[in-house]
């Protein structure tokens, strides 16, 4: 059996500074780096070391496939995808799976509890195989035949986190064609509002006194008697507004989780146009009657702060969403524990 050292292959591609923007890649970067220094440390500290050449052959070759996803440009494609991010990490984690094969004995009993961790994060509490090293760990007799376990719920906690973050990236790509959907809709609104200042009225109704001859019948929320080209931008500007001040009390109580995809700015950017069909559809509704008892806006102002009061209402509907990221940034967090015997759906 050969005791020569075995050396990890050379790395492969860009080694240097990284030139493309993204934390991920920085992250990929270095821990690229740690698992290449654990793996020529140990390569070098294991005897017959010549069984081992495969295995340094293998996490050398991950991890230059790692480093040329982090170093390389990639498109919109790929960003929609998330072929770069899932395509570096998958290739950091086989790579540290593979570690765990040729760790000495030592080293390997004491990164069981990190293996631990990583399971409890993303494996259900009954799944057998955590159970199993759970219970070797508490008896504090792991050894040497608990190697495979170990790289066992490491490739089985590694796969259902890729899972997890897929349905994050999922949910993420759908967020925003919403907000693109949703934008040309109120877009095309505003648009025949401009063009037909009468095809979408925002013009109050005073009802109340009408009848008593005192004002105009009518008032609308650029000022004017009559619909014009600027009532219904207007409302729509307004509404924003009230949809940005929602975001802002928002911002306060969200807590943002440690993932591979960030849902933040995209259930943001969805408030804008939410907030424009709210308020446009709620005047709609206060100037045709429908609601039992109200008589009518009787003043440019009111007209425009029911409109801030109907964009920030958007609240209402984009609610439902933010719970639906909140669980999915839940499931898909290494520093949330898996929920009873199974993942969030």
């Amino acid at each position: 059996m050969s005791s020569d050292p075995v050396v990890m292959p050379e790395r492969i591609g860009d080694t240097g500074v990284l030139r493309w923007p993204g934390t991920w890649r920085v992250y990929v970067a270095t821990r690229s780096e740690e698992i290449r220094a654990d793996a020529e440390r140990a390569l070098t500290m294991r005897d017959g070391a010549g069984q081992l050449v495969s295995v340094g052959e293998g996490i050398g070759t991950h991890l230059a496939r790692a480093e040329t996803y982090a170093r390389s440009k990639h498109g919109i494609r790929r960003w929609l995808t998330g072929q770069a991010v899932e395509g570096a990490w998958s290739n950091v984690n086989s790579a540290t799976v593979m570690l765990y094969g040729v760790l000495p004995t030592a080293e390997l009993c004491a990164r069981a509890p990190e293996v631990v961790a990583i399971g409890r994060a993303y494996l259900p509490g009954d799944d057998p195989r955590l159970v199993h090293l759970q219970t070797r760990l508490a008896a504090g007799d792991l050894g040497e035949n608990d190697r495979p376990l170990m790289q066992s719920v490491l490739r089985a906690a590694y796969t259902a986190q890729a899972l997890e973050t897929g349905r994050v990236r999922s949910f993420r790509n759908l967020l925003l064609g919403g907000v693109v959907m949703l934008t040309l809709i109120v877009l095309g609104v505003v648009a025949v509002g401009v063009i037909w200042p009468d095809a979408v009225p925002m013009c109050g109704d005073r009802s109340v006194i009408r009848t008593q001859g005192l004002m105009p019948a009518r008032i609308c929320p650029a000022g004017g008697l009559e619909p014009s080209r600027g009532d219904v931008p207007l409302v729509a500007l307004v509404g924003m507004l009230g949809a940005a001040l929602a975001t802002a009390a928002s911002l306060s109580t969200r807590s943002e989780l440690s993932t591979r995809y960030s849902l933040a700015v995209v259930q943001n950017l969805l408030k804008a146009p939410a907030g424009v069909a709210t308020s446009v559809l709620g005047l709609l509704i206060l100037n045709s009657g429908f609601v039992p008892g109200f008589a009518g806006l009787g003043s440019q102002p009111a007209i425009l702060v029911w409109a801030m009061v109907f964009g920030y209402g958007q609240q209402v509907v984009t609610r439902f969403v933010d719970q639906r990221a909140d669980t999915l940034l839940v499931a898909a967090s290494p520093l949330t524990p898996a929920a009873g015997g199974a993942r969030a759906a």
